[in-house]
């Protein structure tokens, strides 16, 4: 009986294993030919995709003459015409070493940059190893942007395999990049799945929709760099250089303030509120200019027009990205305005942003600001990455004043006798300064009853003045004196004490 029962149980054993062999080892005809057509594509996207490794060293705005430990940050390229390799400009900020990793190698290949644009937030790196991209094959990218729309989404990951998501592109608006000054057009992309929006490729029907630049987790929410924007970057338009407008304005939306300007109950407009010096509206536009037309389409009360396939659209899209319109850097777009009540066109010829207009450094531009430490007093000049040294809250930590002037007085207002906004940082405790030592993060006005409008000024002025004190007139009054006789002591011992390097001291 006991042998009955064990040869039962064997044979539901070999029953049971068959079943599971079935279902592990299904036949190729019974998976779906649209996941088979959609694994093949994949295994040619992934000769598209590569990993991008960025070490990188941030400098500390509070010790200029150091800079921060150093960090890594990962990010997704994408192979693109002529051997180059693409991806957000903002994850290069501050590096210092580059390395790229595609699907066939588990080595790490040094790139290095071969152009970005803070303005796009587009970088190319070039790799300089021969036969690198031998098994890689580029992008295609779509001409045009359809949304709302179901796009794929692609990275890959560190054993060499892609890895796909599924997103929704929701809208297109204008917003400035995380490092440029001119907006441009910018796709709202939502997702449920984990995305890091490190430059992830958005694709559909196997051609680039946008990279993915930014995502929120909590909002299953990012945005992304439409394809356009990328193919002008990469000279598919012509110029890839971005042109900026050269103006701000202000909706002109009551009826009093349509009056005003003379505005015929059937127009539409907006008021012209600022001119950057050197830019494009600059001796063209006046403030007070209304702008009923802009490059031959007309404007709205809030600055939008009728773009023929995106809908509403900010004007700005006409100046920046106008390739469709025939407008690019040097091109002429034609401007109907009424000024002083009277219907007139003019003629802006586009050009670049004016960076020399600009009076604070900010939105990370890369540059580092120039400071000046002498007898324990650092004097630095002001700049956003200055005043983010206070963490994710700053605007409600720093100085008032600071927060004030940072904000209203980004850009020059054309008057040449404008500098760099300069401030008295910190005063490293010395037996020579005592008496300053609570003084931080005061605006400087004068050196020796001179205006002053760089650390440079103050530097010159310790150097070439025949007087042994020298005199700083700070913004809330208080006046600082340096006694240049003991300079050298008051370095020598800060340096022994602090251990700052001595070529970071006085004059350098």
């Amino acid at each position: 009986m006991k042998s009955k029962i064990f040869l039962v149980i064997i044979s539901l054993c070999v029953f049971s294993s068959g079943l599971s062999a079935k279902k592990s080892k299904p036949s190729p005809k019974s998976v779906p030919n649209g996941m088979a057509s959609q694994a093949k594509a994949e295994e040619e996207y992934k000769k598209s995709i590569v990993q991008v490794k960025i070490s990188y060293q941030e400098p500390d705005y509070f010790n200029p003459w150091k800079k921060k430990n150093p960090k890594v940050r990962r990010g997704v390229g994408i192979v693109v015409p002529g051997e180059k390799i693409l991806l957000p400009a903002h994850l290069l900020t501050y590096s210092t070493l580059i390395e790229v990793k595609k699907y066939s190698s588990y080595a790490e290949t040094k790139a290095i940059v071969a152009r970005q644009d803070f303005e796009s937030d587009l970088a190319l790196l070039k790799i300089e190893e021969e036969n690198f991209f031998k098994d890689l094959t580029p992008f295609e990218f779509q001409k045009e942007i359809d949304y709302p729309r179901q796009v794929s989404i692609y990275q890959l990951d560190n054993s060499g395999s892609i890895q796909s998501a599924s997103g929704s592109l929701i809208s297109m608006d204008l917003d400035q990049y995380s490092q440029g000054m001119v907006e441009l057009p910018v796709l709202d992309v939502n997702s449920t799945e984990t995305l890091n929006g490190n430059g992830e490729v958005l694709l559909e029907k196997g051609k680039v929709s946008g990279i993915l630049f930014d995502f929120s987790g909590d909002k299953n929410s990012g945005r992304a760099i439409p394809s356009f924007l990328i193919s002008k970057f990469l000279g598919d338009f012509g110029k890839t250089e971005i042109p900026f407008k050269g103006f701000r304005y202000r909706p002109i939306i009551d009826k009093a303030t349509k009056d005003f300007y003379s505005l015929k109950t059937k127009d539409q407009g907006i008021l012209v509120a600022e001119i950057l010096p050197e830019s494009s509206a600059d001796g063209i536009l006046k403030i007070g200019d209304v702008i009923l037309e802009f490059g031959g389409k007309k404007i709205d009360s809030k600055g939008y027009f009728q773009h023929p396939k995106y809908g509403k659209q900010v004007l700005s899209y006409i100046a920046h990205l106008g390739d469709e319109f025939g407008y690019q850097i040097g091109k002429q777009v034609p401007v109907k305005i009424i000024r002083s009540g009277k219907e007139e066109e003019v003629q802006l010829t586009l050009k670049s942003f004016p960076y020399s207009s600009i009076r604070i450094p900010h939105r990370n531009l890369g540059s580092k600001s120039e400071y000046y430490f002498d007898g324990g007093f650092l004097f630095v000049e002001l700049s956003e990455g200055y005043l983010l040294e206070w963490g994710k809250d700053w605007r409600s930590k720093v100085d008032r004043k600071l927060l004030y002037t940072f904000d209203y007085h980004k850009f020059s207002s054309g008057d040449k006798k404008e500098g760099k906004f300069v401030l008295l940082s910190q005063v490293i405790p010395d037996e020579s300064n005592q008496g300053y030592h609570e003084i931080s993060g005061r605006l400087v006005d004068q050196v020796n009853g001179k205006p002053v409008m760089s650390v440079q000024d103050i530097s010159n002025e310790v150097k070439s003045s025949k007087s042994r004190y020298i005199t700083i007139l700070l913004d809330d009054g208080t006046d600082i004196v340096l006694d240049k006789e003991s300079l050298i002591s008051a370095n020598q011992r800060i340096q022994k004490e602090y251990r700052i390097p001595k070529s970071s001291m006085g004059s350098r």
